[in-house]
């Protein structure tokens, strides 16, 4: 078993800048790898355990849009928590303006079909799914349909996966007036 949260270094420029947030205790929920909930709508404890589906999606350039063909001959049901690989943070470290502003997006064809196959999570090693405006929108679609969109894996702890079937475990701190809970994310497997 091991993470695949983002780890970020406590000298890391976010913490400054939280420290100086006007609301810090609500903006920290959006630090490092974290489930947003815009509607604030309580993760069921049914998803701490889901099986999971990786998606390599490296071969996509930064600031290109990851279309269905991505998941082309990929079984993906019920309840998995699909993970998107994008390996950005190798040129473009978290919080770097690519990172923030520039970084992959998922279509909004691939995301409708994710919603219909009634998965748990959709997780990526970006800032979101969605770029700019789009991504508060795309979240909130997500969490409508109860599957919850999870940012700012580690695309270094995914390089390592080398699993053909594996299980992911997710833990959140619930904070009923948060939009985003801190998550730490574990993945374990047989080869």
């Amino acid at each position: 078993m091991f993470e695949i949260s983002l780890k970020i270094d406590r000298t890391h420029k976010v913490w400054e800048m939280l420290a100086n947030n006007r609301n810090p205790l609500l903006t920290s929920g959006h630090i490092g790898t974290h489930i947003d909930v815009y509607n604030k709508t309580e993760v069921s404890k049914e998803y701490l355990d889901c099986d999971g589906v990786l998606i390599d999606c490296t071969k996509y350039e930064l600031g290109n849009e990851i279309g269905i063909e991505a998941i082309k001959g990929i079984h993906i049901k019920k309840k998995d928590f699909v993970i998107f690989k994008t390996g950005i943070q190798k040129e473009n470290p978290y919080g770097s303006v690519n990172y923030l502003k520039n970084h992959h997006e998922l279509s909004w064809e691939l995301i409708d079909f994710l919603l219909e196959k009634e998965v748990s999570f959709i997780g990526i090693d970006c800032a979101g799914i969605r770029r700019g405006e789009e991504h508060y929108n795309a979240d909130v679609k997500c969490e409508n349909k109860k599957t919850y969109v999870v940012e700012n894996l580690s695309s270094e702890s995914l390089n390592k996966m080398e699993f053909n079937k594996f299980k992911v475990f997710t833990v959140w701190i619930d904070n009923p007036i948060a939009t985003g809970l801190s998550t730490k994310i574990f993945v374990y497997g047989d080869r």
